[in-house]
């Protein structure tokens, strides 16, 4: 089967359109990360990208301010980036115990990405079981204690990276069926709210330089989930 090799920028990533992040990137979570969308891009009403551009809000402050960590957990899945589908499985038992955390991490019966979260785990779960895999958890007496802002930040912002490591994988893995966490899922609308969450937010205040805080602690995750499992080639 053809071997993959995908940027480093494919990991975290977030909605190409309004994203954090560097100008490409993409698939452990990656806050506002403006991507690397390839084919089927979503087309942006007429003017929307330079208004965006011209009046940036506190949401592009909170991608500049986090961008070492985001970039720290990137290099934590170096060996996914490298060989895509022989570690594939290992990228799956890091994402249940990075989103797992993530769902700890707070009350996110008002959060936005709350749905999304208890779906992306559930799936998962049953994924890694499928591979025979038991995810490593994070003890819950370790994690901290994270604003529902920031995380919906996170777990929105990742999902268009998952779809273009979704098209990439695919393409690699020829006829053999991808695992049910990359199928397609609606997460445009809570993700433009949640940019103008942020973007409402005065730079400076208490409660943004906590939401900065608490992105950096929520990248920091993904980086503990790689260390907790165990690398291990495998194949889809």
């Amino acid at each position: 089967m053809t071997d993959l090799h995908l940027p480093a920028s494919l990991t975290l990533a977030e909605d190409t359109n309004d994203a954090p992040g560097r100008d490409a990137l993409n698939t452990v979570l990656k806050g506002d990360a403006p991507s690397v969308t390839e084919g089927g891009q979503m087309q942006r009403p007429r003017g929307t990208h330079r208004s965006l551009q011209d009046k940036p809000g506190f949401r592009f402050e909170l991608r500049r301010a986090t961008r070492p960590e985001h970039d720290a957990a990137e290099l934590a899945f170096a060996p996914f980036h490298q060989s895509p589908l022989p570690h594939l499985a290992w990228f799956l038992t890091c994402q249940h115990t990075a989103l797992h955390a993530l769902a700890s991490t707070c009350c996110l019966k008002s959060g936005r990405a709350t749905a999304l979260l208890a779906d992306l785990t559930a799936t998962l779960r049953a994924d890694c079981a499928d591979n025979g895999d038991h995810p490593a958890t994070i003890p819950v007496d370790t994690l901290p204690r994270l604003h529902p802002l920031a995380v919906d930040y996170l777990v929105l912002g990742s999902r268009m990276g998952n779809e273009v490591l979704r098209r990439r994988l695919s393409e690699a893995a020829g006829q053999s069926a991808l695992p049910a966490y990359f199928t397609p899922r609606d997460h445009l609308v809570a993700w433009r709210a949640t940019c103008t969450d942020l973007d409402q937010l005065p730079p400076g205040r208490a409660l943004a330089r906590r939401i900065i805080a608490d992105t950096r602690k929520g990248f920091g995750l993904f980086e503990i989930a790689a260390r907790l499992n165990p690398l291990r080639p495998s194949t889809i």
